[in-house]
């Protein structure tokens, strides 16, 4: 990094990962594909200086989930790292090889959307107990819960 980190210079160098757009001030959004996703984050920390992760987020769309990773330097810019996965196969690649606390963001959040991250060596639950029915995630909004099915030692009766 040899100049000031600018929107624009972030602007610049994350073009060609997808669209950028500026939301706020100090807040950039690039919505990217996960097949981009390791190169993004590697260029937002070796040439901008995003070497802090402050979480990652996920919004159910209806149709889509969205995952959010957001990053912040010294330079106090916060970009937001946006990926739209489909609801039927929703996978993409863990970051956690290049931001190790994301190992246990992607826990929770495989937990709640069911959103599975390909290479994470650990993705044991993190939230939900050990006895939570499989291919049932209670954050997504399609999810309700059967009757007649224990979530966490509590049985539902009726709905």
């Amino acid at each position: 990094m040899t100049r000031p980190v600018t929107v624009e210079t972030i602007a610049e160098r994350m073009k060609e990962f997808g669209t950028v757009e500026q939301v706020r001030k100090n807040r950039i959004r690039i919505r990217t594909v996960p097949d981009k996703i390791h190169d993004a984050i590697t260029t937002a920390q070796a040439m901008l200086g995003f070497d802090r992760l402050i979480t990652i987020s996920t919004v159910d769309n209806g149709e889509t989930l969205e995952l959010l990773y957001h990053l912040i330097g010294s330079h106090r810019i916060i970009i937001s790292l946006s990926l739209d996965l489909p609801r039927d196969k929703p996978v993409t690649p863990t970051v956690s090889d290049l931001l190790p606390p994301a190992g246990i963001y992607e826990r929770q959040i495989h937990d709640l959307f069911g959103i599975t991250f390909e290479g994470n060596p650990n993705m044991k639950k993190i939230i939900l107990n050990e006895g939570w029915p499989e291919n049932e995630y209670p954050l997504r909004k399609d999810w309700k819960p059967n009757a007649g099915v224990f979530y966490g030692g509590i049985k539902v009766e009726r709905m």
